[in-house]
């Protein structure tokens, strides 16, 4: 069969080898005359497979005639042998299975024509490019050999240009990717430090909220405090302390009049406690003003108080009197006559205090000397409502030196 008993179809074609199933010569030839290689293939029929085997039976049997024993030739027996291997090698190596028949050989070979057809015309164009090619080489232009290297040149150092910046891009790159680890670094830091801050706010927020709370705390209590302190400066201690009234005519001090004896029937004991209050008043306002009495020092002793007097003549005037008629008792007195005089000079020495102080203040009573308001401080016999009104001018205006100390 041509010299050749197996071939391999291109494009992926296979033929199908000891199929149980045959296929009709019609069908084999329709697949081979329809010009597409990639979907042929060759069956062979049952009939045609049968051959080989009814060769060798038909061998067999002519050997059995002849040799009773049922042993072939040795030469025989050789050929079939090596054919058989033949076989074997080509079914190994194509995807045809072997012997195959005439009419299969000869689609075959047809398809192969078909295709060393196709490549002796790609062969013959590939050749023609080829010689054009070569002719264009040996007969070139000057002038485009020329331009082909200056191009070639301008492309070099296009080259060159693209090289040096890649190598540019390549070190700021790298510079980039330093500075964005850097940047990360950075952030995680500016991460930590923002946590760090979250907390530290948190808890500053806290200790805030506590001072807030101990804000309201002192502010409620520094209200009630001061609406204390404004109540309490609204209080005139010295007028709860030292409290002077006037009845019926008689003024009296925390309720010890000072005078009617006559009239109002007061006896001595109440007068010299009412005394010993009015220098006790005299000396606070003098301490609360910072004045220091000049000739006079202040003794107040309750119902047995006394003024002293510093400059010469030295003395020491009992503000206390008795109703006794002997001539002791009368020198006692006279003593009580000059204490009072002297409890007016002192009142009178803390009136121009005030006035240096605060001009504008009018004084209540003038004192001159022993009278006071036109009235005589000393007690003389049968006039002792006179006595009285001067004691009641007196209590005024310690009263009225009480108010202004109270204010400053």
């Amino acid at each position: 069969m041509r010299g050749s008993m197996a071939l391999v179809l291109d494009g992926g074609s296979q033929i199908s080898r000891r199929t149980g199933s045959p296929l009709s010569d019609a069908d084999t030839m329709s697949n081979a005359g329809s010009g597409s290689q990639s979907d042929s293939f060759i069956l062979l029929s049952s009939s045609q497979l049968r051959t080989q085997p009814f060769v060798e039976s038909s061998i067999f049997e002519q050997n059995g005639t002849q040799d009773n024993a049922g042993e072939l030739d040795g030469d025989v027996a050789e050929t079939f042998e090596v054919i058989g291997r033949l076989m074997d090698r080509l079914e190994e190596r194509s995807a045809v299975c072997h012997p195959m028949c005439e009419d299969c050989a000869e689609t075959m070979l047809r398809l192969l024509d078909r295709e060393a057809s196709d490549c002796a015309n790609e062969n013959e164009i590939l050749e023609s490019i080829g010689k054009a090619a070569e002719l264009a080489l040996k007969s070139p232009e000057t002038e485009d050999i020329s331009e082909l290297e200056r191009e070639l040149e301008r492309q070099a150092e296009i080259e060159r240009a693209l090289e040096e910046t890649l190598g540019t891009l390549d070190a700021q790159l790298e510079d980039i990717c330093k500075q964005i680890v850097e940047a990360d670094r950075e952030a995680a830091e500016l991460d930590a430090a923002e946590l760090a801050a979250h907390q530290e706010l948190n808890d500053q927020h806290y200790v805030l909220e506590r001072c807030e709370a101990e804000q309201w705390a002192l502010d409620d209590r520094y209200a009630r405090l001061a609406a204390q302190l404004t109540q309490l400066q609204r209080t005139n201690v010295y007028n709860d302390v030292f409290n002077i009234t006037v009845s019926e005519g008689v003024a009296s001090i925390n309720g010890f009049r000072l005078g009617g004896r006559s009239s109002h029937g007061v006896e001595w004991p109440e007068i010299n406690a009412a005394w010993g209050q009015a220098l006790l008043l005299l000396q606070t306002v003098g301490r609360k003003l910072g004045h220091e009495f000049t000739d006079y020092r202040l003794v107040p002793m309750g119902s047995f108080s006394r003024i002293e007097r510093i400059s010469e003549p030295r003395a020491t005037y009992e503000l206390f009197g008795s109703g006794d008629l002997y001539l002791g008792r009368l020198f006692q007195n006279r003593k009580f006559d000059q204490a009072m005089i002297a409890y007016l000079a002192c009142l009178a020495q803390i009136m121009q205090l005030i006035r240096r102080i605060n001009s504008a203040l009018r004084v209540p009573y003038i004192i001159e000397g022993e009278k006071i308001g036109g009235a005589s401080i000393r007690p003389m016999f049968g006039q002792d409502d006179v006595w009285t009104r001067a004691c009641k001018n007196t209590l005024m205006n310690a009263r009225w030196v009480l108010a202004f100390a109270s204010h400053v």
